[in-house]
């Protein structure tokens, strides 16, 4: 794939991506109260160079978010039950994620008004 369709499968695997680390971030909200619950984090960076190989197709991007790198985040400090999920922190997160998601969207918004302006 090349040019503007490149770009948009691109954009797309980018909001995939920040649709599975909303899952993630969620699910640790979610657990706030879990005792023992550790913080689990993705590896956003790794997910996107992982889609961005040679341009995967819908299939193998569907596969590759179900396994996305999900790890318990570390050097984070311990309730006494166990459970390591700072709320402010992760709503933080859950904010800085959805304003990713938005500019994504947007641009993605940009290239199919290019495409129609193109067509007409």
């Amino acid at each position: 794939m090349t040019g503007i369709f490149s770009q948009l499968n691109s954009l797309n695997h980018a909001l995939q991506g920040t649709q599975e680390n909303h899952r993630v971030l969620s699910q640790n909200i979610a657990n706030y109260n879990t005792p023992g619950y550790k913080t689990q984090r993705l590896d956003f960076d790794q997910l996107m160079s992982q889609l961005q190989a040679a341009g995967k197709s819908p299939d193998e991007a569907a596969k590759l978010i179900a396994q996305a790198p999900v790890e318990e985040a570390q050097g984070l400090a311990e309730r006494v039950d166990g459970n390591n999920v700072d709320l402010e922190r992760e709503v933080s997160e859950l904010k800085k994620n959805a304003l990713t998601s938005q500019a994504y969207t947007q641009l993605m918004a940009s290239k199919l008004a290019m495409m129609r302006r193109a067509i007409s």
